[in-house]
């Protein structure tokens, strides 16, 4: 079983070999456990393989002995590209001086914050965060322990009920939650409960205020649900009706579904590729060439070593690509009528509101042509049917006095 990671580390080059006895070298070759892969024909006497550097050594007795000739191709793995960074020492050392001074920068505070405030100026919190060492700037080695921080920075923050501190790299972000205040319920003027659209009472609970209707009464679009106006004839008084008022109302939808769908299933394809987290950077360390799908499916996973609550500066990040490919669909008409069906109760109880529930469905026209299915359906939903309206006391009668 090939190790690519190994054949990387001790090197290996790509040899083409010329000779009629090629086949009888390999059997030599294998004799001698001399390991050769890729092997492929590139003419009627020549052919190309890959092998170890140190096995290429030990190959060119048996290449005399058989007759053949090797000429190297190309050259691959950890010493070569050792070599190559001898050559060029200047830039090696550069490349090793950036990989310092990124995580020296790294390990600085850069950026703080802050989330969750409503009431609370963010930029006392940020003010506050900077009295106990929290600020752009700072060693993140000198920061004390998380949970020591939260506690200090609550205590300078009375309106907080919890803070949170969260290291992520160069950035830290505070969260706060706020206590919560009394509700003072909001005052309101004398108003009515009318209905928002045609329907059939299916259940009235007032609160405050006189009902109107009745169960299983038709109204109208702003017929009064529940009066502000209580009282007998001789003292009245006007108040805030409240109250809940379910009524059943219809709709009709309207739905086209095509009968070819496009739908997406893995091949089985897939990479993994490797990097290296520095902070923000992320470098890619493994495979160095990437196989590019067409469409693909990406999954990635991060892993940041971290200790006593502080997280360091290197990571390692893992991404999945998985190869996807289009396939079409024929559905049929039922399948269709399903489908429609579906989207159309989900329209449905959007339109409707919250709270609200489908009592009745009735498929009323169902066709297929130009390649769609066009399916219509009645609903019976039950829903809430009350909205405010004012009471607009009447104007004073002027009896012709000045």
């Amino acid at each position: 079983m090939r190790n690519g990671l190994k054949e990387w580390v001790d090197g290996h080059i790509t040899i083409t070999v010329r000779g009629k006895r090629f086949e009888r070298l390999l059997n030599m070759a294998v004799r001698e456990g001399i390991r050769i892969w890729n092997i492929r024909r590139v003419g009627s006497e020549v052919s190309r393989c890959d092998i170890l550097i140190r096995d290429y050594f030990r190959l060119r007795p048996l290449l005399r002995e058989t007759g053949c000739r090797s000429h190297v191709e190309s050259r691959e793995g950890l010493p070569f590209w050792l070599l190559r960074v001898r050559r060029r020492a200047g830039l090696a050392i550069g490349a090793v001086l950036f990989l310092i001074g990124l995580y020296m920068l790294s390990s600085f505070v850069w950026s703080v914050e802050v989330t969750g405030t409503k009431y609370i100026d963010p930029a006392r919190v940020i003010q506050a965060a900077g009295q106990i060492g929290i600020k752009e700037g700072a060693w993140k080695v000198k920061l004390k322990e998380p949970l020591i921080l939260q506690k200090e920075l609550l205590s300078l923050l009375p309106e907080a009920a919890w803070v949170g501190i969260d290291i992520q790299g160069t950035k830290v972000r505070l969260q706060v939650v706020e206590k919560e205040a009394p509700v003072k319920p909001l005052a309101t003027g004398p108003r009515h409960l009318v209905a928002k659209k045609r329907a059939v009472i299916h259940k009235i609970l007032p609160e405050v205020g006189k009902s109107q209707v009745t169960n299983n009464q038709l109204v109208e679009k702003g017929q009064v649900l529940i009066s502000g106006i209580i009282g007998n004839e001789e003292r009245q008084q006007a108040v805030s009706a409240r109250g809940k008022v379910q009524g059943e109302v219809w709709y009709v939808s309207n739905t086209t579904v095509p009968l070819k769908q496009t739908l997406y299933r893995l091949t089985g394809e897939r990479q993994k590729q490797q990097y290296l987290l520095v902070g923000s950077y992320a470098i890619q360390v493994w495979p160095l060439t990437k196989e590019v799908f067409a469409q693909a499916r990406t999954e990635e996973k991060r892993f940041v070593p971290s200790y006593a609550g502080y997280t360091l500066p290197i990571g390692w990040k893992t991404v999945t690509y998985s190869e996807i490919e289009p396939m079409t669909k024929q559905l049929s008409k039922e399948e269709a009528t399903e489908i429609a069906k579906k989207f159309a109760r989900a329209d449905i109880l959007q339109k409707a509101g919250k709270d609200a529930f489908i009592q009745d469905e009735k498929v009323l026209h169902v066709t297929a042509e130009n390649g769609k299915v066009y399916v219509s359906i009645h609903f019976s939903v039950i829903e809430e049917i009350a909205v405010e309206q004012p009471i607009i006391p009447p104007a004073p009668v002027n009896n012709g006095n000045p």
